[in-house]
Order: C-alpha cells, then structure tokens, then sequence
C-alpha cells in the first residue's frame, strides 16, 4: 500500500507545535519527535502497509497519537512520554482521505478539532489593551494559567503578558512590517489549555483561524528571556501562531508556502524579530546544556544548517537562521514582499517569490543562498570575524566542517550535494608561502558554486565569489598572500533546487606570468564594479578612470603594488550614466578598457 503521507491539500486544520529538541513538561523529560519518526506513527503506518489497518483506523490512530495520546489503541501506545513536533502531515493526510472515511470518524476526528474552542463555565476573558485579541483563560483546573496579580488588577499577569505578546505582535508583523491583516469584525480568539505543545493555529472555516496557546509553559525548554524562561516562551509562542494566522488568510497554507517548512521557519523568524532578547530559537541551532545551564556552541544541533549544511534548505525550525540572513541583509519588509505574491498565486513556489523580490535588488537567490551559507560558516566562538556574518555570530554553534586541507595544492572529490544544500571545507595556510591561493569547482551540473572566506593576520576578513549558475565550473583566483592568511574557509553550494550534484575542489597556489587586465565585473554595473589586474613583478601602478569626453574623473590606485593578483573597487555612486574609460599604467604598461555604468 502507498503511505500515508499525502500532498498537503487546499483546506486543512493547522495545528502547529512549536517545540524544541528537549522539552520538560511536569517534572519528566519527554522525548521529542517528528511525524516520520514518532514511534506510534511508525507503528501505525506500518500496519496500514501491511494489510491490518483500514484508512479509518489508521488516520483515527494517528491524530490520536498527536491529539489524544491517552486513545491510542493499545499495540501502538509507548511506555516513554512522547509528542510529536508538528501535526500538519497527519493533517493533510486526513483531509486527502476524509471523502473516503466513514461519517463516525469525520466525526470523531473533527470533534477533536473543536476541543478548543469548548470551555468550562469557569472561562473568563480579559480584552487587549488594542481591543484587538480576547484572551480566555480559566483560574482553577487542569487548564488554570499562573495565578499571580502583582498589579492587583483582577487579571492574572500570565494573561496580561500574553495581551502584551499579542499586541504587540500585530503590531510589528502586521502594521510595521506589512504582513497580511487576518483581524475580522471580532476580537481574535487566544484560548489557554494546558496542551503537550507550545501552541497551535486552527481554522474556523473561511478565512477565519483562532490560537491555543499551552496554560503555563512551566519546564518547559530554556530561554534568555529577563522575565523567565516561562514568559520568553509565552512571547515567542504567540509571535508565532499570530504569524500562522496571517499565514492563513494569505494563501490558506496552499502549495509550497503552505509546506511544512517553509511555514516554520517563516514563524520561527517571527519570534526573533518580534522579541530578540528571547533567543528561544538557540534551541533549534545548538543543544542545551543542562547540566551548565547554557547551550553548548561546541554541539550544533544536528538538523540545522551549523550542525549539518549538507541538509538542503528549506528545513522547518532547524533553519531559521537560513531566513534570518535575508532579514539581516535587506530588512523585515522583505519576506512581507514575498508573501505578497501568494494572494494572487497561492501555488508559486517559495523560492521563485524570493527571486522576484531579489531581482529589483540586484541580486539573485544563487548569489544569496551562497552568502548566507558563508554567514553560517563565519559563526561561532572559534570563527566568528568581527566583521563578516550574523549579528549575534559569536553566540551561534561552531559550523561543522566536512573536510580540513593541510597542505596545498590539494584536492577533494567527488563529493554529493543535495539540492540547496552545502560542504565547507577548513584550509590551513600555514606551510604555503609564495602566490595565492586559488579555488577550482568543477561539477557534473551547472549551478554549484563556491565562496571564500580569507581571516587575516592584522584581524581582517575578505570574502570572494564564484558564481556562474549557468556553469559547471568555478574558479577563484584571490587577490590575497598566502603569507597574509592566518586560515582560510570554502562553502561548496549546491544551488539547484531540484538536482542533486558532484563535485570535484581544487585548492592550489598560483603567481601570475604576466601582466594583465580584466574586464571590469559587473559590466554593465549600477553604482559600483571590481576591476582586476596582475603584475609579475612589484612595480608601481595607477588606474585612472575616465569619461567618455577623456576627463579623468577618479583615480583608484597610485602605488607601488607586490607581484601577484590585485583587484579595486570602483565606486561611481556620484556620476551620471554612461560609457567610462579605466585606464592601468605602470613603468611597462598602458591598457584601456570600457566599461557602462547605468542607473
């Protein structure tokens, strides 16, 4: 029989459970797991495989085992305390299936789902300072939240938080940033229940959704937050179900932007930006230490891009730090620019809405894949540069590094890349003293390209790129001394989407035998563009730039310059479109060459 685990389909009950690699609840470790590898699931999808499960009872079994555990039948019930990170392939897979289900186990199905929305006669409300959200809660109970009013207001200061988490929520993603609104004529619904969750978004029907949000999150997983670790989960976990519900009435979790992945870690980056003194998504990037009370930067988590970049990208939770580089490099109004392509193409693929969004940026998502790769790879107590990288680099997990060349030249291959996914490889310098480095790729598909990342003595950090997704080759030749370098990084990125890739690296020394001048790159250019040259001997060099009418209109280098290769910017922000002439002069030399600028 064919699995269970069917394509996602146009309308589905979202249930969200943002949990992370170690969760407490009580006073018990529970074990921690996805759909694909929960213990009852498995026991389940392998019955219905083999002919002892009908459809009913196998979906009945598994939303059991994610909403019900205690309902599980016997022969698939676990001793170990277990949840499931996230419900939505039990979901999608009940709703593909639900024609062909009886009417007792719709029933029974979707009287689960409207659990949340029953409360005791004990159910009070308390209204947001916005009159935006209505928060319902209970005081006694299995379901009470904190009890404590240090303010006196008749409110539990749990329930105020929350208000607070709310509003402000709204406000940075919907008002600030631009976000889709999902407010109807009534206050939104934030239900409190002591769930094996963080939270969940659930849909009403129509474009209409509500939260559950877990009562207490007491022992739960730790954060930096200065109230506690309590409110720093109640913070994050609203950011997130209020990023869901926009979610929602954009694209109602249709095609790729209703995947999985993609609509995790666009709400796990929605607890970042919404509250950065939180930092609950460490916990998705390194493993906690418990035992020191702090998370080991040594032991990247193994499903994030630090523990594991040959994982391809998209990846849930784990790769949020994936999404948090384009917010860093071109700020939060960017993914609400690409969101805004699914309200009139709900089936565009994720990545294709990025590169439209790129493209007026002049950049592409190959380029951009690549950086954010290095980013990652720049991170860390051991590597991070004071100025290349994240922001908050020094307290991310060292990378992982697949290789360490020690002596050059020297070579790795083949070797396998999944698609959107990547190799960094540690070069050492040290036994190297004439020329400079150069990097080679060479691969069975175009589209795999290389970045690399040079740590100087004097502190500094230079990067250069290969990239030509049109090309199955790349080539680096730096403008640096090995004798400057103090260690050097290689990210091999697969930028394919689809195809998986081989490859072969290069690393070797390399002295240029004789002088010459390139092309500028880019040509045509906006505002600036790189202009390389090499000498065979030290000598001194200037590079005039003119215009079309033979005035000199900067002068880029007037210097005695080493052997080797050399590259200079040219910045020309301040002048008018048109043709320029750059010119190289040394005691040998003159060449000329043109290049276009246009803005």
């Amino acid at each position: 029989m064919r699995p269970f685990f069917a394509p996602m389909p146009k309308y589905f009950l979202f249930l969200c459970i943002s949990l992370i690699p170690l969760s407490v609840f009580g006073q018990h470790p529970v074990h921690v797991h996805t759909v694909e590898d929960h213990p009852a699931i498995q026991s389940i999808e392998l019955a219905y495989n083999n002919g002892e499960l009908s459809v009913d009872e196998a979906i009945l079994q598994k939303v059991y085992a994610g909403l019900k555990p205690e309902r599980l039948h016997a022969r698939f019930a676990h001793s170990d305390d277990t949840i499931i990170k996230c419900l939505t392939p039990i979901m999608a897979s009940y709703y593909n299936q639900k024609d062909n289900l009886s009417a007792a186990t719709v029933y029974e199905i979707e009287s689960l789902f409207r659990e949340d929305q029953v409360t005791s006669q004990q159910a009070l409300q308390h209204l947001s300072p916005s009159g935006n959200f209505v928060m319902i809660y209970e005081t006694e109970g299995v379901h009470a939240v904190p009890p404590e009013d240090s303010n006196g207001s008749g409110v539990p200061d749990y329930i105020e938080h929350a208000a607070f988490a709310a509003d402000s929520s709204y406000r940075h993603q919907i008002e600030t940033l631009g976000f889709r609104d999902f407010l109807q004529d009534e206050p939104y619904q934030i239900l409190f229940r002591n769930i094996n969750s963080y939270g969940r978004t659930t849909t009403t029907g129509g474009s209409g959704t509500f939260i559950t949000v877990h009562s207490t999150f007491q022992n739960f997983p730790p954060n930096t937050h200065p109230e506690g670790d309590a409110i720093g989960a109640l913070y994050v976990t609203i950011a997130h179900e209020i990023k869901h519900a926009s979610q929602y009435v954009t694209s109602r979790w249709q095609g790729d932007s209703g995947s999985f992945n993609w609509i995790e870690m666009d709400a796990t980056l929605m607890e970042e930006v919404v509250f950065p003194d939180v930092n609950d998504y460490y916990n998705y990037i390194m493993l906690y230490d418990s035992q020191n009370r702090r998370w080991n930067q040594n032991n990247p988590h193994r499903n994030s891009i630090f523990g594991n970049p040959q994982n391809a990208t998209p990846g849930a939770y784990w790769h949020v730090s994936w999404m948090l580089y384009f917010y860093e490099q071109f700020g939060g109004e960017f993914f609400a620019d690409v969101w805004r392509e699914f309200i009139e193409d709900r089936q565009l693929p994720m990545f294709d809405a990025m590169q439209r969004n790129l493209l007026p940026l002049e950049t592409s998502l190959e380029r951009e894949h690549l950086k954010n790769h290095m980013w990652h790879m720049a991170s860390g107590p051991e590597r991070a540069p004071t100025d290349f990288g994240f922001r908050d680099r020094i307290n991310y997990p060292n990378p992982s590094f697949a290789q360490s060349l020690a002596f050059t030249p020297d070579s790795l291959g083949p070797l396998f890349l999944q698609p959107m996914a990547a190799t960094y490889v540690d070069v050492q310098p040290s036994n190297v003293n004439l020329g400079q480095p150069a990097i080679r790729v060479d691969s069975d598909v175009p589209g795999v390209v290389v970045g690399v990342l040079g740590y100087f003595r004097d502190g500094s950090t230079d990067f250069q790129l290969g990239i030509n997704p049109n090309s199955s080759s790349q080539l680096i030749q730096t403008t640096w001394s090995w004798s400057d370098l103090i260690d050097m990084s290689i990210a091999v990125v697969n930028t394919n989407r689809n195809d998986q890739a081989s490859y072969n690296l290069t690393v070797t020394s390399v002295l240029p035998n004789e002088d010459s001048i390139s092309q500028n790159y880019p040509n045509p250019f906006n505002s600036s563009t790189n202009i390389e040259f090499s000498l065979t001997e030290n000598k001194h060099v200037r590079v005039d730039v003119f215009d079309a009418a033979g005035r000199r209109v900067q002068t880029i280098v007037d210097e005695q310059l080493n052997r080797g290769f050399h590259s200079v910017r040219f910045d020309g922000s301040g002048l008018s479109s048109g043709v320029y002439i750059y010119r190289i002069l040394t005691d040998q030399t003159i060449v000329t060459k043109k290049m276009v600028l246009v803005k």
